[in-house]
């Protein structure tokens, strides 16, 4: 009777190992600790069932740590900007995934011994390969018990794919906490000294990515003269979208409009002029991305009463 309860526990434990059943491992362990001296004769150390016992209970205590991920925003490049929650799971974290959206003085928070992993700059042409090898490589942590935090520049879920690797990381099995992060579509014109709000000037805005899938141009919202528009990702094609404003937005030619370069940072730049006059404007001064498109007559609200 005694082997048989034996045997009946490590095969109870190596099922348990199997399908990664945590709860179910940890009882078997509690139970095994507590009926330690009816399944395991202290004068046969050398039994074979017995040593299977102790290697099954031993390797399932360093395996059954089921591993948990955070996507975190990283706010627009200042580490001042972040959240305390962000910089909590940035100090706890056994493995940070990064591109090379987050700012350098943000990934210094990291501690020296946490992994990290950056992967490889999007262009058009391998954005979907340097996708698939942060979800590879942070789904591997994961299966290995680690506390993987996924580094986002701004909110996660506002043009960061955010949503598309939280369904990922749900479809194998683990569901994501989102740490909200700040984005440089408030924190930008914020910081320029443009309100997306204003009584009487802009009742609402609204936020646009300057490039649609495959890197297509995204469809132009018509012109709303008590609104603020901003766009995201918009610098490198800041000509296409100003002529679509005009042409298919029915957008005034003295629109005004401001281009922030590098929002947050010691060496902040603001572009001033029209949706007629941007485009030049930063061909002749030249340009240097990270930048938030914003347009509406909230751009000059404040510097008109200076």
């Amino acid at each position: 009777m005694e082997n048989r309860t034996r045997d009946d526990i490590i095969e109870l434990l190596e099922a348990a190992e199997e399908l990664k059943l945590d709860e179910l491992s940890e009882f078997l362990q509690d139970h095994l600790m507590q009926k330690k001296d009816c399944v395991i004769n202290d004068n046969n150390d050398n039994n074979d069932n017995t040593q299977n016992l102790c290697h099954v209970t031993n390797k399932l205590s360093h395996s059954n740590k089921r591993g948990n991920i955070r996507l975190v925003g990283a706010g627009p490049g200042d580490p001042k900007l972040l959240t305390l929650s962000a910089y909590q799971a940035i100090q706890e974290a056994d493995l940070i995934l990064s591109d090379k959206l987050v700012s350098e003085e943000v990934l210094e928070l990291i501690p020296k011994h946490t992994e990290v992993f950056i992967a490889a700059k999007k262009f058009c042409a391998n954005v979907e390969a340097a996708q698939a090898e942060l979800n590879r490589v942070g789904l591997d942590a994961l299966n290995l018990g680690k506390y993987v935090v996924r580094l986002k520049q701004g909110d996660p879920f506002l043009f960061g794919r955010g949503g598309e690797e939280f369904l990922f990381y749900q479809s194998h099995g683990y569901i994501p906490q989102v740490i909200p992060g700040v984005s440089s579509c408030m924190s930008a014109p914020l910081l320029a000294n443009i309100p997306v709000t204003h009584r009487g000037v802009a009742s609402q805005f609204l936020v646009c990515t300057g490039t649609g899938k495959k890197n297509t141009i995204p469809e132009i919202p018509a012109y709303n003269p008590i609104r603020t528009t901003v766009f995201l990702m918009a610098f490198h094609r800041i000509r296409d979208i100003t002529k679509d404003l005009m042409e298919k937005g029915n957008y005034p030619s003295d629109c005004p409009c401001v281009v922030i370069e590098k929002a947050s940072f010691m060496d902040q730049r603001e572009i001033r002029g029209t949706v007629s006059t941007i485009a030049d404007i930063i061909d002749r001064e030249g340009h240097t991305p990270p930048g938030t498109f914003v347009v509406g007559h909230a751009c000059t609200v404040l510097s008109k009463q200076l």
